[in-house]
Order: C-alpha cells, then structure tokens, then sequence
C-alpha cells in the first residue's frame, strides 16, 4: 500500500529586510530578514512510487526551471541521499503562489516537500541531516519548516531571534504585472548599495504585537533595486498607503510584490478588489499572517 501526505506551502512576507553591501567568498550578501508567513498556499503532495521507479516532479505552470533544477526536486533529491531512502517518489505541486515575486513560493514548496517526506518516514524535522539539507536548498527554505516571526541573520538563513506568533494580522498582496528576478535584484543593488537599518524597532513592534509599530517600522532597503527593475513597483506601494485602513506597506523580499498592513480583514479585502480593478495586470490577494501547523491539512 503507497504512502501518500498533502501539505500547504504558505508564502512569506518580509517586515524587515536588510541587505548589506558586499558579498561574502561564496557570493551572498549578508541579510537582516525578519519574517512571517501568510495565508496563501501552494498544495505540495508527494507519494510512494514503486521501488525503482525514481524521482518525479509535475507543477500546475512552468515556472522556467528544468525540473532537476527546481527546489522541489533538489530537496527531495538531497533528503533522500542524507537519510540513506530511496528516491522513489512522486511531487505534484499546484501554484497559487506568483513567481518573481517576493514571497518565498520556490522555498516554501521545498520545505513542504522536507516536511512531507519527514511525516511519511518518521523522521524528526529537527534532525542535523534535515536542517543541513534545507539550508544547502536555499536561505529561506529552513525558516518554513518552523513558519513563525523570526529574524534570521548570515545569508539569511542562520537563526538570530524567534518571535511570538501574530496569527490573523489582516493583509492585501498587490504585484503589478511583471516580475523581479532575484539575482537581477542584487546585481541592481550592488551598483547602488545602501546600509542597511537595524532590525531592532521590528523586533520590537513583532514582540509587542503591535500592527500600527509594525507597519511602521516595515523596511526594505533592496525596494529601490526592484522599482529600477520594475518601476510599476513603486506605483503599488504609493497607491497602498493612500488606501484608507492601510496602515502601512513596502515591498516584500527582491519584489515585485507589495503588502499592505491593514486595520480589519474586510480593510483587505476592500483594497484588494480596488486594486485589481484599477490597473490592468495587476494581481491581488487579501489574507492574514499564519503561524506553526499551517501547512498540515
């Protein structure tokens, strides 16, 4: 009898990004990140494939990554090899979660699939073997397999503070038409660097729990390298924070998506039908923060 396990990958938000000039000898910037994770879902479900049959990976849209390149795939690849099982495995991952957006969806669908192969061997997520693998994957991938508030420091992978959970803070997504590659997004930044703020008013604001401190201590100083590349960004954000009941917004991770921080959950849905229909190509989505078992069904 196959084993089977049906996870959701939530997408995160960045209420403090701050990327540090210069890169370190393997190529990455030194990133202040503090994040949370909201409530939009990719669907990952992963089952036991006959013995021999190998790896195989299928996605709802071509994300423009071959298959053996892709997150998921390399997750899966790398867990199976650190804990000695076999790779007979079948991934199918819808999409919900844009891509070239900001908002973690090619992290959060690997740590899902670490999540789900974890359940089905009995394997605790805190493992050495597990927390290796996640970071060898990608910097943001180890904060979904714990998704509550933290700020996480080195490449933006090495645990700095966990924060106290703020379940149900109301959020409008907005992303304008096109996308932000993320190594363009630093290359922008590195022809025009900017120190970065410190984390600490965010941290703050997170552990008191405080929606009006937090959105105004949102931060992102690699912003500016995403409105370069996608000027439209720029225009979100503006037209975010003249909404009424918006209380504040910035632009999540590389972009091209914006958050708003709002006062009510029907303050984000409101905004969200506005936005989409006032500009052609852009995408909307209200929903609030999650926090830990968000990705169990």
């Amino acid at each position: 009898m196959s084993m089977e396990v049906l996870l959701k990958a939530p997408a995160k938000l960045n209420l403090h990004l701050g990327i540090h000039p210069r890169r370190d000898v393997r190529g990455y910037h030194r990133a202040d990140s503090l994040m949370v994770a909201v409530g939009l879902f990719d669907e990952v479900r992963i089952w036991e494939r006959a013995s021999g049959s190998g790896l195989s990976l299928s996605l709802s849209e071509d994300v423009g990554v071959p298959a053996e390149r892709n997150t998921v795939w390399v997750a899966a690849q790398r867990l199976c090899e650190a804990c000695d099982r076999p790779k007979d495995y079948a991934i199918d991952v819808r999409k919900v979660i844009p891509v070239q957006s900001g908002l973690g969806g090619s992290s959060s669908d690997a740590a899902g699939v670490i999540l789900g192969l974890c359940r089905l061997w009995g394997v605790d997520v805190g493992d050495r073997r597990v927390m290796d693998v996640a970071r060898s994957v990608g910097a943001d991938v180890p904060f979904f397999l714990w998704p509550r508030p933290s700020l996480l420091a080195g490449a933006g992978d090495v645990l700095e503070q966990t924060l106290p959970e703020i379940k149900g803070l109301p959020i409008v997504l907005v992303r304008p038409r096109d996308g932000v590659s993320t190594p363009a997004a630093y290359r922008a930044f590195d022809e025009a660097p900017i120190k970065p703020r410190s984390p600490e008013a965010m941290c703050r604001a997170v552990g008191q729990r405080d929606a009006a401190a937090i959105a105004a201590a949102l931060y992102n100083n690699l912003a500016l390298a995403a409105v370069r590349l996608v000027p439209a960004c720029a225009d979100v954000v503006s037209w975010l924070k003249m909404q009424p009941g918006v209380l504040g917004a910035q632009v999540t991770g590389s972009g091209s998506c914006t958050f708003g921080i709002c006062e009510r959950t029907d303050v984000a849905a409101e905004v969200a039908a506005r936005a989409y229909g006032l500009r052609e190509g852009w995408w909307t989505f209200a929903c609030e923060t999650v926090g830990l078992g968000a990705q169990f069904c």
